[in-house]
Protein backbone atom coordinates (compact mmCIF):
# COMPACT_ATOMS: atom_id res chain seq x y z
CA UNK A 1 0.00 0.00 0.00
CA UNK A 2 1.70 3.07 -1.08
CA UNK A 3 1.39 6.05 1.04
CA UNK A 4 -0.50 8.99 0.62
CA UNK A 5 1.29 12.36 0.40
CA UNK A 6 -0.06 13.73 3.37
CA UNK A 7 1.00 10.39 5.40
CA UNK A 8 4.99 10.40 3.68
CA UNK A 9 4.84 13.76 4.88
CA UNK A 10 4.34 12.85 8.60
CA UNK A 11 6.39 10.19 8.16
CA UNK A 12 9.29 12.49 7.23
CA UNK A 13 8.78 14.91 10.32
CA UNK A 14 8.54 11.48 12.71
CA UNK A 15 12.09 10.62 11.71
CA UNK A 16 13.16 14.13 12.56
CA UNK A 17 11.28 13.53 15.69
CA UNK A 18 12.80 10.03 16.51
CA UNK A 19 16.42 10.89 15.49
CA UNK A 20 17.68 11.29 18.67
CA UNK A 21 15.85 8.50 20.84
CA UNK A 22 17.95 5.63 19.39
CA UNK A 23 21.74 5.38 17.69
CA UNK A 24 21.30 4.09 14.02
CA UNK A 25 23.25 0.79 14.53
CA UNK A 26 26.46 -0.04 16.00
CA UNK A 27 29.18 -2.25 15.70
CA UNK A 28 27.59 -6.22 16.32
CA UNK A 29 30.13 -7.12 19.05
CA UNK A 30 29.10 -4.49 21.10
CA UNK A 31 26.84 -6.68 23.77
CA UNK A 32 23.47 -5.60 24.99
CA UNK A 33 23.63 -2.42 22.19
CA UNK A 34 20.69 -1.00 21.38
CA UNK A 35 19.32 0.68 18.26
CA UNK A 36 16.94 1.41 15.04
CA UNK A 37 18.24 -1.57 13.56
CA UNK A 38 18.13 -4.13 16.65
CA UNK A 39 14.55 -2.48 17.74
CA UNK A 40 13.45 -3.47 13.91
CA UNK A 41 14.51 -6.92 14.13
CA UNK A 42 13.28 -7.41 17.40
CA UNK A 43 9.74 -7.04 16.14
CA UNK A 44 10.07 -8.41 13.10
CA UNK A 45 10.84 -5.93 10.43
CA UNK A 46 14.82 -5.99 10.27
CA UNK A 47 14.77 -6.24 6.49
CA UNK A 48 13.42 -2.37 6.79
CA UNK A 49 16.51 -1.12 8.01
CA UNK A 50 19.91 -0.79 5.53
CA UNK A 51 23.03 1.44 6.46
CA UNK A 52 23.29 4.45 5.48
CA UNK A 53 22.22 8.27 6.90
CA UNK A 54 20.90 8.07 9.82
CA UNK A 55 17.18 10.38 8.42
CA UNK A 56 17.10 8.28 5.61
CA UNK A 57 17.06 5.09 7.25
CA UNK A 58 14.63 6.17 9.96
CA UNK A 59 12.21 7.09 7.23
CA UNK A 60 12.32 4.31 5.51
CA UNK A 61 11.83 1.86 8.23
CA UNK A 62 8.46 3.37 9.20
CA UNK A 63 7.51 3.78 5.44
CA UNK A 64 7.82 0.46 3.85
CA UNK A 65 6.56 -0.98 7.62
CA UNK A 66 3.10 1.30 6.98
CA UNK A 67 2.93 0.09 3.49
CA UNK A 68 3.87 -3.58 4.03
CA UNK A 69 3.51 -4.92 7.91
CA UNK A 70 0.63 -2.21 9.21
CA UNK A 71 0.30 -4.33 11.63
CA UNK A 72 3.82 -4.21 13.06
CA UNK A 73 4.12 -0.15 12.98
CA UNK A 74 2.95 -0.01 16.75
CA UNK A 75 5.27 -2.28 18.03
CA UNK A 76 7.46 -0.74 16.34
CA UNK A 77 6.70 2.25 17.16
CA UNK A 78 6.66 1.80 21.41
CA UNK A 79 9.44 -0.27 21.42
CA UNK A 80 11.58 2.96 20.13
CA UNK A 81 10.39 4.33 23.36
CA UNK A 82 10.75 1.88 25.53
CA UNK A 83 14.49 1.55 24.65
CA UNK A 84 14.46 5.15 24.15
CA UNK A 85 13.68 5.45 27.88
CA UNK A 86 16.50 3.58 28.81
CA UNK A 87 18.98 4.94 26.32
CA UNK A 88 18.46 8.48 26.67
CA UNK A 89 18.55 8.73 30.50
CA UNK A 90 22.25 7.14 30.49
CA UNK A 91 22.39 9.84 28.14
CA UNK A 92 21.84 12.62 30.45
CA UNK A 93 18.81 13.51 28.12
CA UNK A 94 15.38 11.91 29.38
CA UNK A 95 12.49 11.71 26.97
CA UNK A 96 10.38 14.48 27.30
CA UNK A 97 6.62 15.13 27.31
CA UNK A 98 6.26 17.53 24.67
CA UNK A 99 8.54 15.15 22.69
CA UNK A 100 6.14 12.32 23.18
CA UNK A 101 2.45 15.14 22.71
CA UNK A 102 4.76 15.42 19.37
CA UNK A 103 5.01 11.88 18.30
CA UNK A 104 1.37 11.31 19.07
CA UNK A 105 0.45 14.06 16.83
CA UNK A 106 2.07 12.68 13.82
CA UNK A 107 1.04 9.20 14.61
CA UNK A 108 -2.58 10.45 14.35
CA UNK A 109 -2.03 11.84 10.86
CA UNK A 110 -0.98 8.20 9.43
CA UNK A 111 -4.41 6.79 11.22
CA UNK A 112 -3.34 5.17 14.25
CA UNK A 113 -3.60 5.99 18.14
CA UNK A 114 -1.50 4.17 20.49
CA UNK A 115 -3.33 4.25 24.25
CA UNK A 116 0.57 3.61 25.81
CA UNK A 117 1.71 6.91 24.67
CA UNK A 118 -1.53 8.90 25.78
CA UNK A 119 -1.99 7.15 28.92
CA UNK A 120 -1.67 10.09 31.21
CA UNK A 121 0.20 7.97 34.20
CA UNK A 122 3.40 7.38 32.04
CA UNK A 123 3.02 11.24 30.70
CA UNK A 124 3.48 12.71 34.05
CA UNK A 125 6.24 9.82 34.87
CA UNK A 126 8.08 12.10 32.11
CA UNK A 127 7.99 15.19 34.21
CA UNK A 128 9.96 14.08 37.59
CA UNK A 129 13.32 12.22 37.83
CA UNK A 130 13.01 8.47 39.17
CA UNK A 131 13.69 9.44 42.75
CA UNK A 132 10.69 12.81 43.04
CA UNK A 133 8.05 10.11 41.93
CA UNK A 134 9.05 7.17 44.31
CA UNK A 135 8.95 9.93 47.31
CA UNK A 136 5.53 11.11 45.50
CA UNK A 137 4.37 7.05 45.19
CA UNK A 138 5.31 6.50 48.79
CA UNK A 139 4.16 9.77 50.19
CA UNK A 140 0.85 8.77 48.36
CA UNK A 141 0.53 5.07 49.94
CA UNK A 142 1.48 6.31 53.25
CA UNK A 143 -1.65 8.84 52.91
CA UNK A 144 -3.67 6.22 51.44
CA UNK A 145 -2.76 3.38 54.56
CA UNK A 146 -3.45 6.38 57.43
CA UNK A 147 -6.78 6.88 56.01
CA UNK A 148 -7.46 3.22 55.91
CA UNK A 149 -6.34 2.99 59.05
CA UNK A 150 -8.56 5.83 60.38
CA UNK A 151 -11.52 4.42 58.81
CA UNK A 152 -11.18 1.20 60.40
CA UNK A 153 -10.77 2.78 63.68
CA UNK A 154 -13.78 4.61 63.25
CA UNK A 155 -15.83 1.62 61.80
CA UNK A 156 -14.62 -0.07 65.00
CA UNK A 157 -15.97 2.53 67.18
CA UNK A 158 -19.51 2.53 65.45
CA UNK A 159 -19.74 -1.13 65.56
CA UNK A 160 -18.67 -1.22 69.22
CA UNK A 161 -21.69 1.86 69.42
CA UNK A 162 -23.93 -0.24 67.39
CA UNK A 163 -23.38 -3.69 69.49
CA UNK A 164 -24.22 -1.86 72.79
CA UNK A 165 -27.38 -0.66 71.29
CA UNK A 166 -28.20 -4.38 70.13
CA UNK A 167 -27.74 -5.52 73.25
CA UNK A 168 -29.65 -2.39 74.78
CA UNK A 169 -32.52 -3.47 72.86
CA UNK A 170 -33.33 -6.97 74.53
CA UNK A 171 -34.33 -5.41 77.57
CA UNK A 172 -36.48 -2.77 75.85
CA UNK A 173 -40.47 -3.59 77.22
CA UNK A 174 -41.97 -1.90 74.19
CA UNK A 175 -40.87 -4.90 71.66
CA UNK A 176 -42.65 -2.27 68.69
CA UNK A 177 -40.36 0.57 69.80
CA UNK A 178 -37.14 -2.30 69.73
CA UNK A 179 -38.34 -3.20 66.27
CA UNK A 180 -38.03 -0.12 64.78
CA UNK A 181 -34.50 0.90 66.73
CA UNK A 182 -33.31 -2.07 65.25
CA UNK A 183 -34.07 -0.93 61.87
CA UNK A 184 -31.72 2.44 62.79
CA UNK A 185 -29.37 -0.31 63.77
CA UNK A 186 -29.28 -2.51 60.53
CA UNK A 187 -29.61 0.41 58.33
CA UNK A 188 -26.44 1.98 59.95
CA UNK A 189 -24.67 -0.82 59.58
CA UNK A 190 -25.44 -1.18 56.27
CA UNK A 191 -24.14 2.33 55.23
CA UNK A 192 -20.31 1.16 57.34
CA UNK A 193 -19.84 -0.87 54.65
CA UNK A 194 -21.20 1.49 52.13
CA UNK A 195 -24.22 -0.71 50.77
CA UNK A 196 -26.28 2.01 49.80
CA UNK A 197 -29.25 1.26 52.69
CA UNK A 198 -32.59 2.22 52.03
CA UNK A 199 -35.08 2.85 54.84
CA UNK A 200 -37.91 1.43 55.11
CA UNK A 201 -40.93 2.27 52.59
CA UNK A 202 -44.36 0.88 51.15
CA UNK A 203 -45.56 -0.03 47.20
CA UNK A 204 -48.67 -0.73 46.72
CA UNK A 205 -50.22 -3.34 49.57
CA UNK A 206 -47.19 -4.13 51.10
CA UNK A 207 -44.27 -2.60 53.56
CA UNK A 208 -40.70 -3.15 53.00
CA UNK A 209 -38.65 -3.12 55.66
CA UNK A 210 -35.24 -1.94 53.79
CA UNK A 211 -33.19 -2.32 51.03
CA UNK A 212 -29.41 -2.78 49.92
CA UNK A 213 -26.73 -2.94 47.13
CA UNK A 214 -24.46 -5.40 46.78
CA UNK A 215 -22.11 -5.79 43.67
CA UNK A 216 -24.60 -3.84 41.65
CA UNK A 217 -27.53 -6.11 42.49
CA UNK A 218 -30.64 -5.19 44.61
CA UNK A 219 -32.35 -6.98 47.86
CA UNK A 220 -34.55 -6.59 50.07
CA UNK A 221 -35.01 -6.80 53.77
CA UNK A 222 -37.13 -7.80 56.36
CA UNK A 223 -36.58 -7.20 59.94
CA UNK A 224 -38.27 -9.08 62.77
CA UNK A 225 -37.94 -9.71 66.24
CA UNK A 226 -40.57 -11.78 68.06
CA UNK A 227 -40.40 -13.66 71.28
CA UNK A 228 -40.30 -16.85 69.38
CA UNK A 229 -38.82 -18.15 66.18
CA UNK A 230 -40.74 -16.86 63.09
CA UNK A 231 -42.87 -19.30 61.47
CA UNK A 232 -43.10 -20.58 58.15
CA UNK A 233 -46.15 -17.87 56.78
CA UNK A 234 -43.97 -15.01 57.61
CA UNK A 235 -40.81 -16.61 55.67
CA UNK A 236 -43.94 -17.02 52.68
CA UNK A 237 -45.20 -13.50 52.64
CA UNK A 238 -41.50 -12.37 51.88
CA UNK A 239 -40.61 -14.83 49.38
CA UNK A 240 -44.28 -12.71 47.63
CA UNK A 241 -43.28 -10.15 48.02
CA UNK A 242 -39.83 -10.23 46.39
CA UNK A 243 -41.41 -12.25 43.38
CA UNK A 244 -43.32 -9.46 42.95
CA UNK A 245 -40.70 -7.36 42.13
CA UNK A 246 -38.60 -8.65 39.57
CA UNK A 247 -36.61 -12.07 38.71
CA UNK A 248 -33.58 -10.42 39.55
CA UNK A 249 -34.63 -9.61 42.99
CA UNK A 250 -33.46 -11.91 46.18
CA UNK A 251 -33.78 -10.88 49.94
CA UNK A 252 -32.42 -11.06 53.49
CA UNK A 253 -34.87 -12.54 55.94
CA UNK A 254 -33.67 -10.99 59.70
CA UNK A 255 -34.78 -13.04 62.54
CA UNK A 256 -33.04 -12.32 65.64
CA UNK A 257 -34.62 -15.56 67.13
CA UNK A 258 -34.32 -17.44 64.06
CA UNK A 259 -36.94 -19.37 62.38
CA UNK A 260 -39.25 -22.67 63.37
CA UNK A 261 -37.85 -25.99 62.43
CA UNK A 262 -41.25 -26.42 60.11
CA UNK A 263 -40.51 -23.01 58.17
CA UNK A 264 -37.26 -24.16 57.86
CA UNK A 265 -38.59 -27.51 56.33
CA UNK A 266 -41.17 -25.88 53.98
CA UNK A 267 -38.83 -22.57 52.90
CA UNK A 268 -36.30 -25.42 51.45
CA UNK A 269 -38.88 -27.68 49.27
CA UNK A 270 -40.38 -26.53 46.47
CA UNK A 271 -39.97 -23.22 44.55
CA UNK A 272 -36.40 -22.08 44.57
CA UNK A 273 -35.07 -20.03 47.47
CA UNK A 274 -34.93 -16.75 46.66
CA UNK A 275 -33.52 -14.87 49.95
CA UNK A 276 -31.40 -15.97 53.24
CA UNK A 277 -32.15 -16.03 57.31
CA UNK A 278 -29.60 -14.33 59.11
CA UNK A 279 -30.17 -14.56 62.61
CA UNK A 280 -29.29 -12.50 66.70
CA UNK A 281 -25.96 -14.63 66.40
CA UNK A 282 -24.93 -13.74 62.90
CA UNK A 283 -25.49 -10.27 63.46
CA UNK A 284 -23.51 -10.38 66.92
CA UNK A 285 -21.21 -11.30 64.97
CA UNK A 286 -21.12 -8.79 62.60
CA UNK A 287 -21.13 -6.61 64.80
CA UNK A 288 -18.41 -7.62 66.81
CA UNK A 289 -16.35 -7.32 63.69
CA UNK A 290 -15.56 -11.27 63.12
CA UNK A 291 -16.22 -10.89 59.40
CA UNK A 292 -17.37 -8.12 57.73
CA UNK A 293 -20.82 -7.53 56.23
CA UNK A 294 -20.04 -7.86 52.76
CA UNK A 295 -18.07 -11.02 53.14
CA UNK A 296 -20.69 -12.51 55.13
CA UNK A 297 -23.16 -11.96 52.30
CA UNK A 298 -21.16 -13.04 49.98
CA UNK A 299 -20.64 -16.29 51.39
CA UNK A 300 -24.27 -16.48 52.19
CA UNK A 301 -25.38 -15.44 48.92
CA UNK A 302 -22.88 -18.45 47.19
CA UNK A 303 -24.27 -21.30 49.51
CA UNK A 304 -27.66 -20.31 48.34
CA UNK A 305 -26.59 -20.09 45.17
CA UNK A 306 -24.43 -23.37 45.33
CA UNK A 307 -26.12 -25.70 47.53
CA UNK A 308 -30.04 -23.66 48.40
CA UNK A 309 -28.78 -23.32 51.77
CA UNK A 310 -31.31 -20.65 53.07
CA UNK A 311 -30.30 -21.46 56.81
CA UNK A 312 -26.78 -21.82 57.82
CA UNK A 313 -25.76 -21.44 61.53
CA UNK A 314 -22.34 -19.27 61.75
CA UNK A 315 -20.15 -21.86 63.02
CA UNK A 316 -20.59 -23.65 60.00
CA UNK A 317 -20.22 -20.58 57.65
CA UNK A 318 -16.53 -20.92 55.46
CA UNK A 319 -14.86 -17.89 56.66
CA UNK A 320 -11.44 -17.25 54.50
CA UNK A 321 -8.23 -18.21 56.04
Amino acid sequence: MVLRLKESRAVADMAEALYDFLPGSGDPQWRGHVSFKTVAEKVGVGEYWQPGSKIPMITALLERTLESRRGRFEPLILEIVRAALVYRQKQGNPVRADEIDKLNGLILEVGFKFPDLWDTGFKASLLADGGTRARVHVDRAVAEESLRATESSRRSQELEELRQQFFALHDEPNRSRAGLALEKVLSRLFELHHLKPRDSFRVVGEQIDGSFELDHEIYLLEAKWTSDPCPEADLLVFRGKIEGKSKFTRGVFISINGISKEAIVAISQGKQPNFFVVDGYDLTMLLEDNITLVNFLRHRLRLLAEEGRVVLPFTELRLPL
